[in-house]
């Protein structure tokens, strides 16, 4: 079994209202890992928590906007100083990875919330370098980028309740699923 038809049949049965501790039980040792099993389990969207949060996956697409707005500014900026070329690379990285962010906030991929709380916190070390130049600013940079984080994480186990920090819940070794 590929991944593609594990996750047809992670959906076809969830959507069945089979429980997803039961879901993993048949289809775990069927030729895939666990840990892959437990994540298609895990990253399926159950129709009612996306519809209880809907305001806030809005809420982290303008967030991500302003933050898409806020990175080509900075390469218009760097255009005008330094060097064009430079600026118009920026802006093109920033409206591509914004493009990105955006779309998997849209579909609801449980992937990208990771990805997007994995490259924040990797992120945050940099922005600690300007502290010396500029404590206030770097300070509120810093506090933003935090609550954003912060958010994102807690939109995301609203909607995918059985991951942990990255990966899926585990608990004593066994892969736990909230039913």
């Amino acid at each position: 079994m590929n991944n593609k038809e594990l996750q047809v049949e992670v959906t076809e049965m969830l959507s069945a209202g089979k429980k997803k501790q039961d879901v993993f039980a048949v289809l775990s040792g069927r030729g895939v890992k666990d840990r892959v099993v437990a994540y298609f389990i895990a990253a399926h969207l159950d129709p009612r928590r996306y519809a209880e949060n809907k305001i806030h996956r809005g809420i982290i697409i303008a967030i991500i906007c302003i933050q898409g707005v806020l990175g080509i500014l900075a390469g218009i900026s760097i255009a005008a100083s330094d060097s064009p070329t430079v600026g118009l690379v920026v802006g093109a990285i920033v409206l591509l990875i914004t493009g990105l962010f955006v779309w998997g906030f849209a579909k609801n991929k449980a992937s990208v919330y990771n990805a997007f709380i994995l490259l924040s916190i990797v992120a945050m070390p940099g922005q600690i370098s300007s502290f010396v130049e500029d404590p206030v600013s770097t300070s509120l940079g810093m506090a933003i980028g935090v609550a954003v984080i912060v958010y994102v994480w807690y939109v995301r186990q609203r909607l995918f309740p059985d991951f942990a920090f990255l990966g899926v819940r585990k608990v004593n070794g066994q892969y736990v699923f909230s039913d």
